[in-house]
């Protein structure tokens, strides 16, 4: 958070209700209002009964934001949230939100009908400064070399024991492959230590990710969910997962999977942190929990997002965002493949899921084998996913890889420690 925003933090933090609003009132009235050909249709913020009005400029690679309204009061709430995003690159606006305006008591001042119309507010700023990224990807004259490129993996498993003990090893690849970031997902209790050596040992490049996965819930101590508690509020930088339902694996029992999956949802809820949520054969149950909530309003990635398209959308409004992994890019998997030709620009992530979910042979870039000779795959492959998927998609590397940073950069990016 730079001096501007803790100053305006610092102002309104120190001032109590009336007193509050009559500062934000006062502030509202000293900035210059809208030419009238700006407050039109093309500029209205939908969602509140007042009309509001917003601009948005992308100069010298900073975003800038003015709004007007018909409303004193929304006029000088809107325009303080303009004021906090103002003069900020997209990266670090989509890097941020609007919990420290709700932590000083912004939100307290509005009616249910105008929070809602500054949450639409909130939401077409970011979607532009995600838009000012891709449009300065795909200039004419921006390249992405392999040195240059920056992959986003949302999710894999680097502490499995399949690896062998050669993370580090996989590491120095990954970088040399432009692996920029990686969550890690724990699975139970028994590797939570190992992800959180790891996000030790690479504080740059691993977000360790804490869950217990419904394959394991009967290994789950008594005190599983005090452990996970701890490892979540003692780990820097930790998010939830993986979590979630199965009804695919041959032998698991669905008994005590919705139990343990809401109850560690509860835990992210309670901590506005990311959860990655594993789902074979049940996203119309999982959809029916992530609608009763509690859901991080932060948002959950979709691991590897295998359900219909018809739920893309209504999931997709729960503030779900969608993980593909380089497995679909299989030619048996054209029809899931196809799925992601329905997810928003803004819901979109690419994982690996090493070392399993292998790419196709012409794609795997970095064979892989555990001691048994089983094939693996290498977290280094992230850039054969991007590209697989590009070439689907019909659109630029660079475009896409833009667009999946800001995504990754939006839900991921609070809890990601310094470069």
């Amino acid at each position: 958070m730079n001096e501007r925003q803790q100053l305006l933090l610092a102002e309104l933090t120190r001032r109590r209700g009336q007193e509050r609003l009559n500062w934000l009132v006062a502030q509202a009235r000293q900035r210059e209002p809208l030419p009238a050909e700006l407050r039109s249709a093309a500029h209205r913020v939908e969602g509140c009964l007042a009309r509001l009005w917003f601009v948005a400029e992308h100069r010298a690679g900073r975003c800038w934001f003015r709004c007007d309204s018909d409303s004193t009061i929304v006029k000088a709430v809107a325009g303080c949230i303009c004021e906090f995003f103002t003069g900020l690159t997209p990266a670090e606006i989509l890097a941020g939100d609007l919990a420290p305006l709700h932590q000083a008591g912004l939100d307290r001042l509005l009616t249910a009908n105008r929070r809602d119309a500054l949450s639409h507010l909130s939401a077409r700023i970011r979607r532009f400064a995600a838009a000012c990224l891709v449009e300065a990807a795909s200039t004419p004259g921006a390249t992405q070399s392999s040195a240059e490129a920056r992959w986003f993996d949302a999710h894999n498993h680097l502490q499995d024991d399949r690896f062998a003990g050669r993370q580090g090893e996989l590491v120095a690849a990954c970088r040399q492959a432009g692996v920029a970031r990686m969550v890690v997902n724990g699975a139970c209790e028994a590797d939570w230590p190992a992800v959180a050596a790891l996000a030790r040992q690479f504080p740059d490049l691993v977000i360790p990710s804490f869950g217990c996965h419904p394959w394991f819930i009967d290994e789950r101590t008594p005190r599983w969910r005090e452990t996970l508690a701890r490892f979540l509020d003692e780990t820097p930088g930790a998010v939830v997962g993986e979590i979630g339902l199965d009804r695919w694996k041959p032998g698991l029992d669905y008994t005590g999977q919705e139990e343990v999956f809401s109850a560690q949802l509860e835990l992210a809820a309670e901590r506005n942190l990311p959860a990655s949520l594993h789902c074979l054969q049940a996203w119309g149950r999982l959809h029916e929990l992530l609608r009763a909530g509690p859901c991080p309003r932060r948002g959950v990635l979709l691991h590897s997002y295998g359900g219909p398209a018809e739920l893309v959308a209504p999931l997709a409004g729960l503030g779900a965002f969608f993980g593909f992994p380089g497995y679909f890019l299989h030619k048996r998997k054209l029809r899931q493949r196809d799925v992601f030709r329905q997810v928003p620009p803004d819901r979109l992530l690419l994982e690996t899921d090493a070392p399993d979910q292998l790419l196709p042979d012409a794609a795997n870039g970095f064979p892989l084998a555990a001691a048994n000779g089983a094939p693996l795959n290498h977290p280094a492959n992230l850039g054969g996913v991007y590209h697989g998927l590009a070439a689907f998609l019909g659109e630029p590397v660079p475009a896409l890889a833009a667009r999946v940073e800001a995504n990754f950069t939006r839900l991921f990016g609070p809890f990601l420690r310094p470069a």
